[in-house]
């Protein structure tokens, strides 16, 4: 769409605002929150649900996959779902949302209601839940964004973080991991190179009274089990996930989704069904179930076994980023008000976000720590294993390291998706736009679609490294 002088002259001041707002309150929230306290640790949770009712005649599109998939009903609830965090100063609230993602926009909405603490807030991505970025709405070009669910969202959320913070009470927390190959079976990846992050790492917090308050999981698989033909709301697997983990150690249940890139997904995964003896069938709950319940069970083990950790100390920080965008639907996207000002994007602005870093534990031996990445990390930028493949575009590109590597805590997250989405994160070594494709593939592959452009993981990884070894 052409636009007048005036009109381009609006769009610039409008980002340029945007901008400067995001970097004022990032800036805020790191002189807030970065202070390391020691003190008597404390913890609290609290969750929202967020499911849209699905009313006659109103048209809910589903995101993730096509255009126009419109809801049929609901299967199960979609929630925010916060845990709080404090030793002696301002709590810092880890939040998992049940969603397509959020962009900085509606997170920066979610936290100025929170004056108390700053708020994580981290997309699940479920591929099952209303469009809130308004890239699947009716038809190509036009947006699938709902104001009034994306405000109903911020408010519920905002609404489970105060509360997390209110429930605070002194707490001690287990800390606990778990890697194999079961994990790595219920992940698909078909992008090379075929690298996964599936280990889970999990952190618990009951009360010193013994009562259960939260737990919460970072693992890394894209809620889509039910494919692109299912018209029914559901957390998909993260679903089953939260009942059973609640079931097996009470609390609240959280999930924050990890290096999700490349494509680390449910689908074209063979899930074996204990109750026949094969394979569950593809695109269906019952295979949603099996992976959200095992995953549970999983963690819950591992939380039992472990013992109570001796945190008192706690530091978060944040650094805003200007990311360069070359990818050219995103710019008509922005510029055609599908994000509908949620997300403002230039050829030559490029798009504001931010990183995050948390440590439990003090520096000199930290506990657990957690890179918080603003979108679909490609797994090799986590736990390493980039590849110079042939046809890639930049074979010289200096390799970043891997984020987990560049930390010291024996359990190390590596959350994707949080405060911001801006697509899939390519180490730049392995981008490939232009033909021949790696490995000889028919067309361009799907992550560097859905990618703002080749210079955001070396940005993202530099930035953090800052943010760790500070």
């Amino acid at each position: 769409m052409k636009k007048n002088k005036d009109q381009a002259s609006g769009d610039s001041r409008e980002f340029r605002g945007f901008v400067k707002l995001a970097q004022s309150l990032v800036v805020g929230l790191l002189v807030l929150a970065q202070g390391v306290c020691a003190a008597e640790l404390r913890a609290g949770a609290a969750k929202r649900v967020i499911t849209p009712e699905v009313k006659l005649g109103a048209r809910i599109f589903l995101a993730g996959f096509g255009n126009n998939r419109v809801a049929t009903g609901v299967h199960d609830d979609l929630y925010a779902r916060c845990l709080a965090l404090s030793a002696g100063g301002k709590p810092v609230v880890l939040c998992g949302v049940d969603s397509i993602g959020l962009f900085l926009g509606d997170v920066q909405k979610i936290r100025e209601r929170v004056t108390a603490a700053p708020v994580v807030v981290a997309s699940t991505h479920d591929h099952e839940a209303p469009d809130t970025m308004g890239l699947w709405g009716p038809a190509m070009g036009v947006s699938g964004i709902d104001e009034q669910y994306n405000q109903f969202v911020v408010a519920r959320v905002a609404e489970a973080a105060t509360e997390a913070v209110q429930a605070m009470k002194p707490a001690r927390l287990k800390l606990a991991r778990y890697g194999g190959a079961e994990l790595d079976g219920f992940i698909h990846d078909n992008r090379p190179p075929v690298v996964h992050d599936s280990e889970l790492v999990i952190l618990s917090a009951t009360g010193k009274d013994g009562r259960p308050i939260g737990t919460v999981v970072n693992w890394a698989n894209h809620p889509e089990t039910l494919g692109s033909r299912n018209t029914e709301i559901t957390a998909d697997y993260a679903g089953y996930f939260y009942t059973r983990l609640e079931e097996r150690l009470g609390g609240v249940a959280v999930l924050l989704i990890g290096a999700i890139g490349g494509l680390q997904s449910p689908l074209g995964a063979k899930v074996m069904d204990p109750a026949t003896g094969q394979p569950a069938p593809d695109n269906s709950f019952r295979k949603a179930e099996l992976i959200g319940a095992r995953v549970a069970d999983l963690a819950a083990d591992a939380v039992v076994k472990s013992k109570p950790a001796g945190v008192k100390e706690l530091a978060y920080s944040e650094r805003p980023l200007r990311i360069p965008v070359s990818n050219a639907g995103y710019l008509m996207a922005s510029k055609a008000g599908l994000f509908k000002g949620r997300k403002p994007m230039g050829a030559d602005a490029g798009t504001s976000t931010v990183v995050g870093y948390l440590r439990l534990g003090p520096r000199s031996k930290p506990a657990l720590e957690a890179a918080l990445v603003p979108g679909e990390l490609y797994p090799e930028l986590s736990v390493g294993g980039v590849e110079r493949l042939p046809g890639a575009d930049f074979p010289e590109a200096p390799v970043e390291p891997a984020l987990k590597k560049l930390m010291r805590a024996p359990y190390r997250m590596l959350v994707g998706l949080a405060n911001d989405e801006i697509g899939y994160i390519i180490p730049k070594a392995e981008w490939d736009e232009k033909e021949p494709w790696l490995q000889n593939a028919p067309k361009r592959w799907y992550g560097e679609v859905n990618s703002v452009g080749p210079e955001a993981g070396a940005l993202i990884v530099r930035a953090l490294r800052e943010l760790i070894q500070r």
